[in-house]
């Protein structure tokens, strides 16, 4: 029997609000048994939503037009996005959309979105609010990538860190297949570690006046000040200790205002990078694995993936080098979970997310109501 394949898309916009990811993947099989393979990726940047965005995510008031506005014009940029992905005689079979989280606080969580205009632009099944059943459950609704990082990164020879540098940085732990014959998912483990570009982003907007440091090239000019480098580990620790999500009021913004009139640009970011650099090495430490993968934005800042590998004293990839762009692996990772919505497997870990086990079946959908085969 032929097994099933589908042509997938899914779209993401991290906390740093710099643009939207989209990402086409081929998905073969169903379940916890599918298989992905990279077809191609797009990013397009927010424009003039940004200032908008960010402003709620500030939690700056505004008024429930202005949010419908707001979810409106974001359905419409996703669908943007994604016909970029496509050529004229492709329809996917589903789109996964992430939306852009505003807030965070457990049980409380809203990634903004209207995804009418997609399901209407694309005539097909469409998948949102990917972490709100892990969340009515008792679970902080993140991370949710694991499941989608083992499919997309287990090994059968050696074991993996797969840290996402986005606004905040997460890892995945991912065991040796050899050594777990029988692997099950309560080998899986992952967690929030800190803010990340969500820091260095702020500063090279405050004191660069960039909107972030291109490769880390800043960074790598500058000289490390070891006052600024330990009161932002501190803080950056005190988030790594309390394993919890992290999301908006977590950004550590005021551990830096003090410094940015008073530093040398350059010196500000690459203190930064050390101490993000730090505190991940240290979570590290709590897990012996073979190999360190990164993506997400941060894995451009060749400063701060240099950092990590110095400090874990461990081998470092992209993940571009498996065949997944650092830019588009959190939208490929939503385009596995909404196939898995669509199959009926809860896309959440009990043991990652805190939720109650059985995890819950997620996804609100938009368009057309998919069933489990």
């Amino acid at each position: 029997m032929t097994a099933r394949i589908r042509n997938v898309v899914g779209v993401m916009t991290g906390t740093s609000m710099d643009g939207l990811d989209g990402a086409l993947v081929r998905i073969e099989g169903a379940g916890l048994d599918l298989s992905c393979d990279f077809e191609h990726c797009t990013h397009q940047p927010m424009g003039n939503l940004t200032k908008t965005m960010r402003q709620a995510g500030n939690q700056e008031p505004m008024t429930a037009r202005q949010f419908a506005q707001l979810a409106w014009e974001f359905g419409q940029r996703n669908a943007d996005v994604i016909e970029q992905l496509l050529d004229e005689n492709l329809t996917p079979d589903l789109i996964a959309v992430h939306g852009q989280t505003i807030v965070h606080d457990p049980p409380l969580s809203w990634q903004l979105i209207n995804p009418a205009p997609i399901a209407a632009r694309f005539s097909c099944p469409v998948v949102c609010d990917l972490r709100q059943a892990d969340l009515a459950a008792g679970g902080q609704g993140a991370p949710i990538t694991p499941l989608s990082d083992w499919i997309l990164f287990k090994d059968a020879n050696r074991s993996r860190a797969i840290i996402n540098l986005g606004g905040f940085c997460n890892i995945t732990v991912l065991p040796c297949r050899e050594e777990h014959l029988h692997t099950s998912l309560s080998d899986i483990h992952g967690f929030d570690v800190c803010a990340c570009n969500q820091l260095l982003d702020h500063i090279a907007r405050e004191a660069l006046h960039q909107p972030y440091d291109h490769l880390g090239q800043s960074a790598q000019s500058g000289r490390v000040q070891e006052q600024i480098a330990d009161a932002l580990l501190e803080s950056l620790l005190k988030q790594a200790h309390a394993r919890k999500s992290l999301g908006t009021g977590d950004e550590i913004i005021e551990s830096l205002n003090k410094f940015i009139q008073s530093s040398e640009p350059a010196d500000l970011v690459a203190s930064a990078v050390q101490a993000i650099a730090r505190t991940i090495a240290r979570v590290l430490r709590e897990h012996a694995v073979d190999e360190i993968v990164c993506a997400g934005g941060g894995a451009h800042n060749q400063a701060l993936v240099a950092a990590i590998g110095e400090l874990a004293g461990q081998p470092v990839v992209l993940s571009d080098a498996l065949g997944i762009p650092i830019e588009a692996r959190e939208a490929v990772c939503i385009a596995i979970l909404g196939t898995l919505c669509a199959d009926g497997t809860p896309i959440t870990l009990p043991h990652v997310t805190g939720c109650s086990s059985p995890a819950p079946l997620a996804g609100t959908w938009c368009g057309m109501k998919a069933r489990p085969d």
